[in-house]
């Protein structure tokens, strides 16, 4: 039986990656670096921006540490995500409501800071649906690690076998799996393709993965 469901939320609640991959072209370019979407879209969509950061500061001649780079972004990132809610995902709000008007707990489970959910918990009005946010903040080891996973049932006061996750990129598929949860993926534009070996159940819209938690919901 289903007693709650755990959401990310960049790439599965909000319509963000674009934002994301946008922010790291402004900052390469003063190195000269031209950093394509299709790089991007392979290797650092949906991954944590520290693990983005080394995969730069590996792949270019960038004259900061790995360290440096990502606090440069985290700037970035505050004076952007930080301040404007990005758009819902299609499907994403009916998915959440619906999940509510079967008094089912709900959680957020992500690798970006509060200060990224914030917006979107105020300016979407989804504060009345998420108590529990579950973020980079709380937790030494981010996605794909298991623990904000971890500490979403904590707080919600549940075991991985009562809850679902709702992910859409193979680094939050990995964090669910390995906290013990099943796990839904809807694609969207920046992850599909990837490898999403061990869901539950895949798919490439919001409203499927409703139908599907209307079906499984016993």
């Amino acid at each position: 039986m289903i007693k709650g469901v755990i959401f990310d939320h960049d790439g599965t609640l909000v319509d963000s990656e674009r934002k994301h991959y946008g922010l790291w072209v402004d900052i390469l370019k003063p190195y000269g670096i031209d950093f394509s979407e299709r790089e991007y879209k392979q290797h650092l969509a949906g991954v944590p921006t520290h693990f983005n950061a080394e995969y730069l500061v590996d792949h270019y001649p960038i004259p900061l540490s790995a360290d440096e780079l990502f606090a440069k972004r985290e700037i970035a990132t505050r004076e952007s995500l930080g301040k404007e809610a990005c758009p819902l995902i299609p499907g994403a709000r009916e998915c959440v409501e619906w999940v509510v008007s079967q008094n089912l707990q709900t959680a957020i489970a992500t690798g970006a800071a509060f200060a990224e959910v914030k917006p979107t918990l105020e300016q979407h009005g989804f504060e009345r649906y998420f108590s529990i946010v579950a973020c980079r903040d709380n937790v030494v080891n981010a996605k794909p690690a298991p623990d904000v996973y971890q500490h979403a049932l904590d707080k919600m006061g549940l075991i991985a076998s009562d809850c679902v996750a709702i992910e859409d990129s193979p680094t939050g598929l990995q964090s669910a799996l390995a906290c013990g949860l099943r796990c839904l993926v809807v694609e969207n534009e920046y992850s599909q393709g990837h490898d999403f070996s061990g869901a539950t159940a895949i798919f490439q819209h919001m409203d499927d993965a409703r139908q599907w938690l209307e079906k499984n919901i016993l």
